[in-house]
């Protein structure tokens, strides 16, 4: 029972309170100019904002173009966070912003998205769906449908977008483009809008592997402004690309493989039969009992951390409380046009984290029995190799509760490397009846230059026509 606090406590409480009011503000100039406003050839609904910058830069980057989800403050830019009702206007960039115009990219705009990034299709954010370029009747997979969907119609050469349970993943899996899900922390958060604070990653979508390798050496390392980000370092991918692989032990864990439908895991066997085939390469079977819970132990993480963070109690968690990630969170769901699925599953966290607070205990000790799981299975081999989604991307209207698709379905393969934190990325391996498969690699806690190099290997197989 939560019981009162003390008078006294109140008293200093309020004088905490009026002692932070006066405190000075940062007023830092920002390093960048804002963005103004422009219009471009939309024809995948990809854009929540097309802008330009009124300043240019020589820099590593300076041939690609790059958007961000719209989750991640561009200065100058109102984001909607996927609804049509949020309009809040960003008074700074977020870190990984700052970092991607210092580079000398194109910023061109911000990339549509389920609302509050709780979605996992694309059908559901602000102007409806998003569409599939590689596939128009079928979803582009979510939340982060707006980057996939700009950087495989060939609208952008690389986007950033946010990952929690596989939103990164997914929808470059569905879409037929390369989705990079970062070590966690790696990537700074500051000024980008989270869903779960534990479970979140800004990842990289590209249309190659080459590509997203560059963008991600260049948005990651330690973010000065948030201390937490101290230890980590910015990733060497790009240059590792270049280096020869001269042994790779090669992991499936087979609960992920068996998840896959028939034609999803005939894509997936052909490749891992490509890369055994190759000078140095292994491949081994690996028991992984623990896929089963994984998705529901990310689910429950999920829904109890976006309430708190609704409630207010989830703010030392989150990265950056910069002005956009304020005002989100005090307008909250009321001042938004969320669809019913996302109130749903708040008033679901709400009631957890009031009445089952042990729930969310207990989720943390089977996710540890996960992460314990995946360090054993790096033991053994260097990476591990799985199908991305266990189906391609399902028709529009097709995923839901009365639908054929169960929204869990989807990240099956992807959500339990939220939950261990592991830097994953999805490469596209061939097709099935049209529709983009996609493979994972999955690598050691740090090692994201590893996980890109044998992703990196997946993509020669498919370039020399061996899948």
């Amino acid at each position: 029972m939560k019981q009162d606090a003390p008078a006294d406590a109140d008293r200093t409480a309020r004088r905490f309170a009026e002692r932070a009011r006066e405190l000075p503000g940062d007023d830092t100039t920002p390093a960048f100019a804002a963005v103004e406003p422009t219009t471009r050839a939309d024809p995948y609904g990809a854009f929540a904002t097309s802008f330009v910058s009124p300043e240019s830069f020589d820099g590593p980057l300076s041939d690609l173009s790059v958007a961000v989800k719209d989750n991640v403050a561009v200065r100058g830019v109102a984001h909607g966070v996927g609804t049509a009702s949020l309009a809040v206007e960003a008074d700074r960039d977020a870190t990984v912003v700052e970092r991607i115009r210092a580079s000398g990219a194109d910023l061109v705009g911000t990339t549509r998205m389920d609302p509050f990034a709780l979605g996992v299709t694309g059908e559901s954010g602000d102007g409806g769906r998003t569409v599939n370029p590689a596939a128009v009747d079928a979803i582009p997979g979510g939340s982060s449908a707006g980057s996939a969907a700009a950087v495989a119609g060939g609208l952008v050469d690389a986007a950033l977008g946010t990952d929690t349970a596989g939103s990164v993943r997914v929808p470059a899996s569905f879409c037929g483009a390369v989705g990079v899900k970062p070590t966690f922390g790696r990537v700074p958060r500051t000024g980008v809008v989270d869903l779960a604070p534990t479970l979140d990653h800004v990842g990289v979508v590209g249309q190659d592997v080459e590509t997203a390798a560059r963008l991600l050496d260049r948005v990651s390392g330690r973010d000065p402004l948030f201390p937490s980000d101290a230890a980590a370092e910015p990733t060497a991918a790009g240059d590792e690309l270049e280096s020869s692989v001269d042994r790779l032990r090669i992991g499936v864990p087979e609960s992920f493989a068996e998840a896959a439908a028939r034609p999803v895991r005939a894509v997936f066997e052909s490749a891992l039969t490509a890369l055994a085939g190759r000078d140095g390469v292994t491949v081994e079977r690996l028991s992984f009992p623990e896929h089963g819970d994984a998705g529901f132990v990310n689910q429950l993480h999920t829904v109890s951390e976006f309430a708190a963070m609704l409630d207010g109690a989830g703010q030392p968690l989150s990265g950056g409380r910069t002005k956009l990630v304020q005002a989100v969170f005090a307008a909250g769901l009321d001042g938004a046009d969320a669809p019913d699925r996302v109130r749903e599953l708040a008033a679901t966290g709400r009631a957890l984290n009031e009445a089952e607070p042990g729930a969310y205990s207990d989720a943390w000790a089977a996710r540890r029995r996960l992460v314990r799981r995946v360090e054993a299975c790096f033991d053994r081999v260097d990476v591990l190799v799985t199908p991305t989604t266990p189906t391609t991307a399902p028709d529009v209207g097709a995923v839901g509760p009365d639908a054929d698709h169960d929204v869990g379905d989807l990240f099956a393969n992807t959500a339990p490397f939220n939950c261990t934190g592991n830097p994953a990325v999805s490469v596209p391996c061939g097709d099935s009846a049209g529709r983009p498969v996609g493979v994972q690699v999955v690598a050691p806690t740090g090692a994201d230059e590893e996980a890109l190099r044998a992703a990196r290997e997946v993509e020669s197989v498919v370039a020399d026509g061996a899948v």
